[in-house]
């Protein structure tokens, strides 16, 4: 299978701990979608996600990563109880317009909350990963502007900065 890779995921050495034969394909995008962090986390704040868009020109950076189709259940457990994200077919194009057919994560309705921010540690890992990914330096910018907040407990703050290379 063909994953479309977005946020924490476009880290290939870390998601290759999972996935042994996680490859990285190379950059590519998402039409028709946008990036946003509404998907509601254990620890009161949200997390990445990509929905559908109305818009003409939406997109979404990311990466592409072939895996075997049997290391599937290494990194995604479909159980609708536990889990909270599905994954679903979706059409990307690298940078020389070709279209492969992947997967993306996406939360699952129950999972979205509009009201939570996330942290600010969780927004830097996303912006750095961007940026070791070369994603395009304006769509950066689009995260980079986004709201978040500081994770007010300051503990778990310090090891995710450290944890990150933050």
């Amino acid at each position: 299978m063909i994953l479309f890779a977005y946020a924490g995921n476009m880290n290939v050495d870390e998601f290759a701990k999972l996935v042994p034969s996680a490859k990285k394909i190379g950059v590519a995008k998402l039409p028709a979608y946008n990036f946003i962090f509404n998907t509601t986390a254990p620890d009161e704040s949200s997390k990445a996600n990509v929905v559908k868009s109305l818009e003409p020109a939406a997109v979404v950076w990311g990466i592409l990563i072939e895996i075997d189709d049997n290391e599937r259940d290494h990194f995604f457990n479909p159980d609708p109880v536990t889990n909270d994200l599905k994954l679903e077919p979706v059409n990307c194009l690298t940078h020389d317009g070709t279209t492969y057919h992947a997967e993306v994560f996406t939360a699952k309705p129950h999972a979205v909350n509009t009201h939570l921010l996330p942290y600010d540690w969780y927004h830097a890992r996303i912006i750095k990963l961007a940026k070791d990914a070369e994603l395009p330096v304006a769509y950066i910018r689009q995260i980079a502007a986004m709201a978040f907040k500081t994770d007010p407990d300051e503990e778990r703050r310090a090891r995710r900065m450290k944890k990150f290379g933050l």
